[in-house]
C-alpha cells in the first residue's frame, strides 16, 4: 500500500528507492495501478485476481471492503500520482538507449542516444540533438546529457514538466478544472460541454484545495500519536504480562514441586503403617492356623481310633468302649467355627475439609486419601466346652447378622492417611478410551530481529525454512540475501545470492538451498555457489517452492507443481484436480502430499503427490479471509496464516478446524510467512522483521 503518514515531506529520491512503487500482493513493481479509497494501491491484474469475480473486495493491508463500480476492477480510479512517479523509474539491465528521431528520418537503426528532450520524452542521438531546438515549437525544450538524464539529476525539473493527457482527446494536456463537476479538462473538453461551467487553471485549483488537505492531514496526524502512544503502553502492558507470568509460573512450579514432595514422604509413612499392618495380621492368621491344626490331629485321632475298635475290637470290648467314645465323639461333633474374611483390601476415598469455609477464604479440593479396610479373626475356635446344639447354633448365626462383628469375636480396623496434600484444581477424570485429535498449543521461546548491521533497508521477510543443525534460513527480500539464525536469534551469517537477485520462497532440499525470485528458480550449495538457474513460466507474480524428501523441489508455475532434481532435470509436472481455477501463491509439504493456499478459490487445499484432491479448507472455515502462507509439523497438523486477521490458525491432517494457534494475545502484529524446524519450534516472520519461536505443545498427547 501507499499511504504517507505525517512528520517531513518525503523526498523524491525516497519515493523511487523505496518500497513505495512496489505492489504488496505480487512483491514487484506496480503496473497500471488502482487506488482504493483507503488510498492504498496495487496492479490492476492483481486486483482482478483478488476479487475473484465478485462485486466487492477486501484491501489486503487494512481489511476495508471497497464496492467495486459498474465496469469492475478497470473502471477503479487509476492512481496518476503513482504513475507520474514510475516514468522517472530508469529500467536495468537492458541495452543502450538509442536515437527516437532517427528511424522518423528513414534510418533503419537509430544511433546511440546522447541527450533527452524532458519536454518531448525523446532520446537523441548527437546529430538530432544539435538540431532539435531550432524552430518556433521547440526553441524552449530543454534538452539534457543523457548521463545526466539517467543518474536522475533532472527528475525534480521532470515532476514539474510531467503533463496528463486527456483520454478523450488524444494529444490534449489536461489543464482546467470544472469546480461543479470536479473533474480535470483540456482544452476542447473546456470549449465543449463544460463552456457555461466555471473553471479554473490547474494550479489555482489545486492551490485552492491544498488547505482543506493540510488541515485534514493535521488531525489525522494526530490521531496517529495517539495510536501510538496507545500502542506504546500496550507494548509496555504486554512485556509486563510477560514477567507476571514468569513469576507465577515459577511459584506454581516450587508449589507442585513442595507438593511433590510431601506427598511422596506421605507414601513413605502410608506404606511403612502398611507393611507393620500386615505383619501384625500375617502373625494373627498363623497363631489361628496353628489352633487349627491341632484341633485336625485331635479329632482324626478320636476318628482312627473308634474306626479300628468298631473294626478290629470284639463285642465285649465295643460294648465296654461305647460310653466313653460316644461322649468323646459328641463333644468332637459339637465344634464349630465360621472363617471371616483374611484379606484386606485398599480403596481411595476424598476426604471432605473439616468445618465451614470462612468468609473471603475459598474451600480447597483435597486429593484422594489412602484408606486400608481389613476384617481379621481375632478369637480361636470354639472349643467342645463353648459347644450347643444345633438348633442354639442357628440361633447364634441369626444374632450374628443383627450385632456388629466385633462382639461376635471380628473386629474391623481402619488406617486412614491423614494429613493430604490441597490441590489448585480436582483431580481430572479418566480419559474415554479413543483416539482425541491433537491440538497444538504454543509456548513462546524467543524473538529476536532479523536486521543485521549491513541491511541498507529495513527487512522484508518473503521466505523461512529449516536450515542445518538447529538453524533459521530467512529470505530479506528488500536487502537481496538469505541470512542464517539459530533458534535462541543468533545471527550465523548469510548465504550469498546472485548479484541483483531478490529472493522470494525458498527450501532447504538436503544440504543445498532453492529459492524463487521473479520467474525464475535457483539452487545454491551450502556456500552460497549458483549450481543451476532455471527459468520458469510466465502465469503468475511470484512462485512457491517446497521441498519433496532430500533429493527433490517441487515450484508452482500456473496453477500445476514441477519437481526438479539436484541436476536441475524437470522429472515431472504434477496437476491438481480443477488446476486450471486454482492460483497456488503458498506451497508446504504435508505428510505424503502438499498443503497450498489458493487465492483465486480463497481456500487450503491439500493434495496427494499425484494431485489428487484430499480436502480443502473452504473460505468460511478461514474467516472469510484470503489465506496467507502455509506449513505442516511432523504430526501432519497444519498452520495457515490469516493476515487479515492477525492470526495462525490450525488444522488437523484431514482438514478438520482445530482452533487459533497464534493470535494477538501472543504477542504477533502482522504475521507474513512461518515454517515449523527441528525439535518442535514453530517460527513466524512479522511485518516488522521481527520472529518469534514457539515450541509446540499437543494437548492429548
Amino acid at each position: 500500500g501507499q499511504s504517507q503518514g505525517g512528520g517531513r515531506a518525503p523526498s523524491l529520491s525516497e519515493a523511487l528507492t523505496s518500497g513505495f512503487l512496489t505492489c504488496t500482493i505480487c512483491l514487484e513493481r506496480l503496473r497500471r495501478p488502482k487506488i482504493l479509497p483507503c488510498l492504498h494501491s496495487y496492479c490492476q491484474e492483481c486486483l482482478r485476481k483478488l476479487a475473484g469475480g465478485r462485486k466487492e473486495l477486501q484491501c489486503p493491508e487494512c481489511r476495508e471492503r471497497v464496492a467495486l463500480p459498474q465496469g469492475g476492477v478497470g473502471a477503479l480510479r487509476t492512481n496518476f500520482f503513482i504513475n507520474g512517479l514510475l516514468d522517472l523509474v530508469r529500467p536495468t539491465g537492458e541495452a543502450e538507449p538509442t536515437c527516437s528521431l532517427c528511424p522518423l528520418i528513414g534510418q533503419e537503426t537509430g544511433w546511440p542516444a546522447v541527450s533527452r528532450c524532458l519536454d518531448c520524452a525523446d532520446d537523441m542521438c548527437r546529430d538530432c540533438a544539435s538540431g532539435h531546438r531550432c524552430s518556433r515549437l521547440t526553441h524552449l525544450h530543454r534538452v539534457v546529457a543523457m548521463e545526466d538524464y539517467l543518474s536522475g539529476e533532472h527528475d525534480e525539473e521532470i515532476r514539474k514538466r510531467q503533463a496528463l493527457q486527456c483520454k478523450e482527446h488524444p494529444g490534449e494536456e489536461l489543464r482546467f478544472f470544472c469546480t461543479p463537476c470536479t473533474v480535470i479538462l483540456c482544452r476542447e473538453c473546456r470549449l465543449g460541454a463544460h463552456l457555461q461551467h466555471p473553471c479554473l487553471p490547474l494550479a489555482e485549483a489545486a492551490q485552492a484545495r491544498r488547505p482543506v488537505i493540510v488541515e485534514l492531514l493535521a488531525g489525522v496526524e494526530e490521531t496517529v500519536q495517539v495510536i501510538r502512544a496507545g500502542r506504546a503502553s500496550l507494548e509496555r502492558e504486554a512485556a509486563q504480562l510477560q514477567v507476571r507470568e514468569a513469576s507465577i509460573r515459577d511459584a506454581v512450579e516450587e508449589a507442585c514441586s513442595q507438593a511433590v514432595q510431601r506427598l511422596l514422604a506421605q507414601q513413605e509413612e502410608v506404606l511403612g503403617q502398611l507393611a507393620d499392618y500386615g505383619k501384625e495380621r500375617q502373625k494373627a492368621c498363623q497363631a489361628l492356623c496353628s489352633d487349627l491344626e491341632f484341633q485336625e490331629q485331635v479329632a482324626s485321632s478320636t476318628v482312627a481310633f473308634a474306626q479300628k475298635v468298631l473294626g478290629l475290637g470284639r463285642e465285649v470290648e465295643i460294648v465296654s468302649l461305647e460310653q466313653v467314645i460316644c461322649e468323646r465323639l459328641r463333644h468332637l461333633q459339637g465344634f464349630s467355627w465360621e472363617p471371616g474374611p483374611c484379606l484386606f483390601h485398599l480403596e481411595f476415598r476424598e476426604e471432605s475439609p473439616t468445618g465451614a469455609a470462612t468468609k473471603g477464604v475459598k474451600k480447597e479440593t483435597r486429593l484422594p486419601c489412602l484408606e486400608v479396610n481389613a476384617e481379621i479373626p481375632t478369637g480361636v475356635p470354639e472349643g467342645p466346652q463353648e459347644a450347643a446344639t444345633k438348633g442354639a447354633k442357628k440361633k447364634r448365626r441369626k444374632q450374628q447378622q443383627q450385632v456388629p462383628p466385633a462382639k461376635e469375636g471380628f473386629h474391623m480396623t481402619t488406617l486412614i492417611l491423614r494429613g493430604c496434600l490441597h490441590a489448585v484444581a480436582p483431580v481430572p477424570p479418566p480419559k474415554v478410551p479413543g483416539t482425541p485429535l491433537l491440538t497444538p498449543k504454543p509456548l513462546f521461546s524467543c524473538s529476536f530481529c532479523v536486521k543485521i548491521p549491513s541491511d541498507k533497508k529495513r527487512p522484508q521477510v518473503t521466505g523461512l525454512c529449516p536450515f542445518g543443525s538447529g538453524e533459521l534460513l530467512v529470505a530479506d527480500n528488500q536487502n537481496q540475501n538469505l541470512k542464517r539464525f539459530s533458534l535462541k536469534g543468533e545471527f550465523k551469517g548469510t548465504v550469498p545470492v546472485p548479484s541483483g537477485v531478490a529472493p522470494v520462497s525458498l527450501a532447504t532440499v538436503g544440504s543445498k538451498v532453492a529459492f524463487t525470485a521473479g520467474s525464475c528458480l535457483y539452487l545454491l550449495n551450502g556456500e552460497g555457489d549458483l549450481v543451476w538457474q532455471k527459468a520458469l513460466g510466465q502465469g503468475q507474480a511470484s512462485h512457491a517452492v517446497a521441498a519433496l524428501g532430500g533429493d527433490r523441489m517441487a515450484v508452482c508455475v500456473a496453477g500445476q507443481l514441477e519437481v526438479y532434481n539436484l541436476e536441475g532435470r524437470l522429472l515431472e509436472k504434477i496437476v491438481p484436480e480443477d488446476s486450471a481455477e486454482r492460483c497456488l501463491v503458498f506451497l508446504a509439504n504435508h505428510k505424503d502430499g502438499f498443503v497450498g493456499s489458493d487465492w483465486y478459490r480463497r481456500s487450503v487445499a491439500l493434495f496427494t503427490k499425484t494431485g489428487q484432491l484430499v480436502a480443502e479448507c473452504s473460505e468460511e472455515q478461514l474467516g472469510e479471509c484470503q489465506p496467507g502462507a502455509v506449513c505442516a509439523d511432523i504430526m501432519g497438523i497444519i498452520y495457515v496464516v490469516l493476515q487479515e486477521l492477525n492470526k495462525v490458525v490450525a488444522f488437523s491432517p484431514s482438514g478438520k478446524e482445530l482452533g487459533p494457534f497464534l493470535t494477538a494475545e501472543n504477542s504477533i502484529d502482522q504475521p507474513r510467512v512461518v515454517t515449523v524446524a527441528r525439535e518442535g519450534r514453530f517460527a513466524v516472520a512479522l511485518g516488522d522483521g521481527t520472529v518469534h519461536i514457539f515450541r509446540i505443545r499437543y494437548q492429548g498427547k
